[in-house]
């Protein structure tokens, strides 16, 4: 587990479009863990300079990364219908021993949720009142595991 210790001992690949199965092609028949977001916010087109913004559906460890993502285009997949529709990306990392995979995709599971209670908290209640106080911070607590 010393590696969950040290971030940058986890290496992400680079988000990789979902466009069918065969996108998935180059992805490693090995263990490691995996994110699967949906684009939410397109990248400029050189107008307006925007990054492109993704929104994680889903992270999981696997014993094979090849056919956990290949599992997400199966048509009984609850993602199935979501990756035919819309633009989503996939991002992985290969790591070897099975708890440390455990130990990523549960940090950034953990994240996720805190992440989504953040955004579902009411304001305090002295902010509802308060008219001069500066809006809630909504940025995201840096991402675990070096993603």
């Amino acid at each position: 587990m010393d590696g969950i210790a040290n971030s940058s001992q986890v290496k992400w690949s680079k988000w990789s479009a979902c466009e069918s199965s065969f996108s998935l092609l180059l992805v490693p028949q090995q263990p490691g863990v995996f994110a699967l977001a949906e684009e939410v916010v397109p990248a400029g087109d050189g107008v307006a300079q925007t990054k492109r913004m993704l929104a994680i559906l889903e992270v999981g460890a696997a014993d094979d990364l090849a056919r956990s993502l290949s599992r997400l285009f199966a048509a009984d997949s609850i993602y199935h219908q979501r990756l035919s529709a819309a633009r989503c990306y996939v991002r992985y990392a290969v790591i070897a021993e099975a708890g440390e995979r455990q130990a990523v995709a549960a940090a950034m599971q953990q994240w996720l949720a805190a992440q989504s209670e953040a955004l579902e908290a009411p304001p305090a209640p002295a902010a509802q009142h308060n008219q001069d106080l500066a809006p809630r911070d909504l940025r995201p607590a840096p991402l675990p595991a070096g993603f």
